[in-house]
């Protein structure tokens, strides 16, 4: 292998970082960030240390995991790439020296005596202006294309280093973001489900408030239709009540008329006390409404979010990075 040879074998081993590296990791820790920033717009009880927040911290720490090693990486790379860099200055100046040689030896060697440009130079035999010896000059290229040689070989495993970790960052995220997006897509059954829950309680309650109003108009009806003959009873006893002299006998007729008097206020009584009932009913089921139709609410908000918001986000994964180079 020539001198020249190597050279251009070195400037194929400069070791570049891949722009989509630090871009998709980059990109995987704005997703995970993001979506830890919109779980936080969940309300009440859904306000929740879940497995999904848990696994996306763990995302993002494993991508900045990731992220440190491909720096670590990098600066092991441009390391490198200056020692070859310096190799191929050593050998580019070695080449350049030995080209003007070679011109100057080719020169020599076509000179005729019928050459143009011959003459005389006294004194040019006694000038001794070597530098090395046949051995020493050999030995000086070898000295430079063993380092060429070596920085060669470390580019080289480095590349393999490099290429295996990207491999192994990018499994590392798949998994942590396959495992992000399984959580989230159990989360959000686990929601559905709830708030299928509240829905189907929310309508039995709105069935219920509807039979229990029901209930009171007919208490209230009936209280009202109990008015007129408890005022029959009491504008008859009125009545007899100016009989005069003897006539105001306690005859069977005014027994039967205390006796319905006290008969209708016990009923009215017994009514008004199932229509405050019922109304005590009525309230706690309205209450029950507004805690339902406001839990479906955090239900739905909390399903945009992680559907909406958060899913949409990772439908794909990045493609695996990789290096691209020469061997």
């Amino acid at each position: 292998m020539t001198p020249l040879t190597i050279v251009t074998e070195m400037d194929l081993c400069k070791i570049p970082e891949p722009p989509s590296v630090e871009c998709s990791r980059a990109t995987l820790t704005k997703v995970a960030r993001e979506c830890l920033y919109h779980r936080e717009k969940r309300m009440s009880v859904d306000l929740v240390h879940d497995k999904v927040e848990k696994d996306l911290i763990q995302e993002v720490e494993s991508i900045n995991g990731c992220q440190e090693r491909m720096r670590c990486s990098l600066d092991a790379a441009n390391s490198q790439l200056a020692s070859n860099r310096a190799a191929e200055h050593e050998l580019d100046r070695d080449i350049n020296d030995k080209l003007i040689a070679h011109r100057i030896d080719d020169k020599c060697h076509y000179l005729r005596n019928t050459s143009d440009g011959i003459s005389y130079f006294r004194g040019v035999e006694n000038i001794d202006a070597t530098v090395s010896m046949p051995e020493s000059w050999a030995k000086f290229t070898d000295n430079n294309i063993l380092p060429s040689q070596n920085e060669r070989a470390a580019s080289a495993k480095l590349r393999h280093d490099i290429e295996t970790l990207l491999n192994t960052t990018s499994n590392e995220m798949w998994n942590h973001f396959n495992s992000v997006n399984v959580a989230f897509t159990n989360r959000m059954s686990e929601v559905a489900d709830a708030k299928n829950r509240l829905q189907t309680h929310l309508a039995k309650t709105l069935q219920e408030i509807f039979q229990t109003e029901m209930l009171i108009e007919a208490l209230k009806k009936a209280i009202r239709d109990k008015e007129s003959p408890l005022k029959v009873a009491h504008t008859r006893l009125d009545e007899r009540t100016r009989r005069p002299s003897v006539e105001l006998c306690q005859d069977a007729t005014q027994l039967w008329l205390v006796s319905e008097v006290r008969e209708i206020d016990d009923t009215i009584q017994r009514l008004r006390e199932r229509l405050y009932e019922a109304e005590k009913t009525l309230q706690m089921l309205v209450n029950t409404k507004v805690t339902l139709e406001h839990g479906l609410s955090i239900k739905a908000n909390s399903l945009f979010i992680d559907h909406e918001k958060c899913m949409s986000m990772r439908k794909s994964f990045p493609s695996t990075p990789r290096l691209v180079g020469y061997t």
